[in-house]
C-alpha cells in the first residue's frame, strides 16, 4: 500500500509541462547532433528569458520604488551600466557577486511556493539549492565554464572546485531538510524528483541547452506567471504583460546588438559575450524580484 501511494504521488509530481519539456530536450540532444536545439534554446532565452525581466519597472512601481517612471528607468539603466563597468574592469568581483545573488534568486523562484510558511528560514535553502544548481551546471560543463570565466576574468578555476562546490551545497541542502524534517517531509519528494531531472538535463546536454532549458522552463516561465498575478491581480494576463514589457524587451535586444557590434573592441568569445550580457541585464532584475518577494511574500 505504501509503495502504491508513493508511485501515485510520483505520477502526480511528474504531471508537469516542465518535466515533459526537459525530458524532450534530453532525448533530442541524445539522438541528434543538430544545432537546431541550440538555436531554439538561444531563441527561448532571447524571447521568454529576457521578457520575464522586461517588466521590472512596473514591478518597482508596485513596491513603490521612486516616484516617477522616469526616475525608475534612470536608476535601472544606471544599475545595468554600473554592473557592466564593474564586470569590464573588475570581472572577478562582478562574477562573484552575480553568482551569489543569482544562487538565492534561482533557488527562491523554484521553491518559494512550496517552502514559504512551511519551514523555518527557507531563505537558507533557497541559497544553498541555487548554489547546487550553479555548481552542478558548472561541473557538468567544466571545460566551457572554465573557458567563459577565463575569457571574462583571466582566472583559471580547476574543475575539481566545481565538484567540491556541488558536494558542499548538496550536503547543506540535505542537512536543512533533515533539521526541518517534520515540516519538510512532504516536500522532500519534490526536491528529489526535480533535482534528479535537472542533474539528468545538465549531464546529457551541452551548456547552451542545459542553461537555456532551465532558465526558460524552470525559471523564466514560473517567474512570469508570478509577475502577471502581482501586476494585474489575475492569472494568465499574458497579453497585458507582453504589451507593457515589449518596449523594454526591444531596448534589451538593441543592447545585445550593441554588445555584438563593439565586440571587436571588447574582444570576447561570442559565448562569453552572451553570458556577460545576460549577467549585466539580470543583476538588477535579481534585486527587483528580491524586493518584490520581501514586500508581498509570494506564496
Amino acid at each position: 500500500m505504501i509503495i502504491i501511494n508513493t508511485l501515485q504521488k510520483i505520477v502526480q509530481k511528474l504531471n508537469d509541462i516542465r518535466v515533459y519539456v526537459t525530458i524532450s530536450c534530453v532525448i533530442i540532444s541524445f539522438i541528434t547532433t543538430s544545432l537546431a536545439i541550440d538555436y531554439l534554446a538561444i531563441f527561448g532565452v532571447l524571447t521568454l528569458g529576457i521578457l520575464h525581466g522586461a517588466n521590472d519597472l512596473s514591478l518597482l512601481q508596485s513596491i513603490r520604488f521612486m516616484r516617477t517612471q522616469l526616475q525608475r528607468f534612470l536608476v535601472y539603466i544606471a544599475t545595468v551600466l554600473l554592473f557592466s563597468l564593474i564586470l569590464y574592469h573588475f570581472p572577478l568581483t562582478a562574477l562573484l557577486f552575480f553568482v551569489l545573488f543569482s544562487c538565492y534568486h534561482f533557488g527562491e523562484q523554484q521553491w518559494t511556493h512550496r517552502f514559504q510558511s512551511k519551514t523555518n528560514s527557507p531563505q537558507f535553502f533557497y541559497f544553498v539549492y541555487g548554489a547546487f544548481l550553479f555548481s552542478m551546471l558548472f561541473w557538468s560543463h567544466a571545460e566551457e565554464t572554465q573557458f567563459i570565466i577565463k575569457e571574462l576574468s583571466d582566472l583559471h578555476i580547476a574543475p575539481i572546485s566545481f565538484q567540491y562546490m556541488t558536494y558542499s551545497s548538496v550536503c547543506l541542502c540535505v542537512l536543512y531538510l533533515l533539521l526541518q524534517f517534520s515540516a519538510a517531509k512532504t516536500l522532500i519528494m519534490d526536491v528529489l524528483l526535480q533535482s534528479t531531472l535537472l542533474v539528468l538535463l545538465f549531464w546529457t546536454t551541452n551548456l547552451i541547452v542545459s542553461f537555456g532549458t532551465y532558465f526558460i522552463i524552470w525559471h523564466s516561465w514560473p517567474s512570469l506567471q508570478d509577475q502577471t498575478q502581482t501586476l494585474y491581480n489575475k492569472p494568465n494576463a499574458y497579453f497585458a504583460y507582453l504589451k507593457d514589457a515589449f518596449p523594454y524587451w526591444i531596448i534589451s535586444i538593441l543592447g545585445l546588438s550593441l554588445f555584438l557590434v563593439y565586440n571587436e573592441q571588447i574582444g570576447l568569445n561570442p559565448l562569453a559575450l552572451f553570458f556577460a550580457f545576460l549577467a549585466a541585464i539580470t543583476f538588477p532584475h535579481v534585486l527587483v524580484i528580491f524586493g518584490l518577494h520581501q514586500k508581498f511574500k509570494l506564496s
